[in-house]
Order: C-alpha cells, then structure tokens, then sequence
C-alpha cells in the first residue's frame, strides 16, 4: 500500500482516486483462446481494482476483467439513466 506517516501517527492514502470496498464476482479473459477464469474485485476505483485470483503466478501481463452488476433505474433523463446496484 502507498502510505506515509503523518503527525501523531495518522496515515495518509497517496492514491490519486479513492478505493472503494466491494466484494463483486468477476471473470477475466487471458485474451490467448483459453476459458473465462473467475476472480473476486474487492476493490475498486476510478483508476484500478484489487482481484482476488485462484493463481496469481499464473495471471498474464495484461487481460480482459468482466463483470456484471444486475441493476434498476432509478432515474431517466433525454437519453441518460442512472441505475442502483441490486445485491446478489
């Protein structure tokens, strides 16, 4: 983690967006023919994630991260709508 020490030991995040906490089931494509693996994001921001891998040695350089959230409208405007994330 990037952190450094503060006056009276308070610590300050040094990452450019905030993370967000999530425990959201995902895939990821290798991206080189082989089947969809899946991973957990157990945390999320405008820049990044942190997945939870069954292998993370056998994880390529680079590769697709899916995942899916089921939703409701909660809102719609013109040609927006704004959706809520339902659970499960």
């Amino acid at each position: 983690m990037v952190f450094f020490r503060q006056q009276q030991n308070k610590l300050r995040e040094l990452r450019r967006s905030p993370r967000f906490e999530v425990h959201y089931p995902a895939f990821f494509d290798p991206c080189d023919g082989s089947t969809l693996q899946s991973c957990m994001i157990c945390d999320i921001s405008a820049g990044g994630a942190k997945l939870t891998v069954t292998s993370p040695i056998d994880m390529p350089a680079e590769f697709l991260l899916l995942f899916q959230r089921r939703c409701r409208i909660v809102r719609r405007d013109d040609r927006q709508i704004g959706v809520m994330f339902l659970k499960g």
